[in-house]
């Protein structure tokens, strides 16, 4: 269907994407690396891992406005408490658009803003943050990805004393449960219409 000219709509959209998604008893694929390129592709066409088109940009003359970025962390199993308390601790990232640097931050400095939460007598309940849209980091001044830009998030993994989240938790394959860590970009996504 051709586009209409002159004609763009807004939409208040959310990009992701995952660091790691597995189920318990299992090793990631692909495994977890001390430094991940977030939105490069790797899981393309897969909304479980990605809403992202195309690897590192926006389709055709799409434009994005960052408002806010979130880290969400769900963690089942005997583990869980130990990952929920690592990731805060050893994870940090990078937003990068183009070849720019625009906004360093550790994983605790971006809570999700969403999610379960509370506890039980049986399995801690943890998360990022409390599960309310006003807990989220939203930036000072909005960051723009114009179109055909290429864009990324870095993530990092640097150790603690001898707590290794990436080889102990996220990348074992026996005795720990599921692992699950998104990346998300929440802004306005401005698209043609059709």
């Amino acid at each position: 269907m051709p586009k209409l000219l002159g004609l763009r709509e807004k939409i208040h959209q959310p990009i992701w994407d995952h660091l790691c998604r597995v189920g318990s008893n299992t090793a990631p694929n692909p495994t977890v690396q001390s430094q991940t390129r977030m939105f490069a592709g790797s899981n393309l066409g897969q909304l479980q891992w990605t809403n992202m088109p195309q690897a590192g940009s926006l389709s055709s003359d799409s434009t994005y406005v960052i408002l806010a970025l979130r880290v969400w962390t769900h963690f089942r199993g005997t583990s869980a408490l130990d990952m929920y308390h690592l990731v805060p601790n050893q994870m940090y990232c990078t937003l990068k658009v183009g070849d720019k640097n625009y906004f360093q931050h550790p994983a605790w400095y971006t809570p999700a803003g969403g999610g379960t939460w509370g506890f039980d007598s049986t399995q801690p309940l943890v998360n990022n943050g409390t599960p309310e849209q006003t807990a989220t980091m939203r930036l000072g001044k909005p960051v723009s990805i114009p179109a055909r830009q290429n864009f990324t998030v870095l993530i990092d993994l640097f150790n603690v004393e001898n707590a290794d989240l990436r080889t102990t938790f996220l990348n074992a394959s026996a005795q720990i449960g599921s692992r699950e860590i998104m990346y998300l970009i929440d802004g306005l996504y401005t698209r043609d219409v059709a």
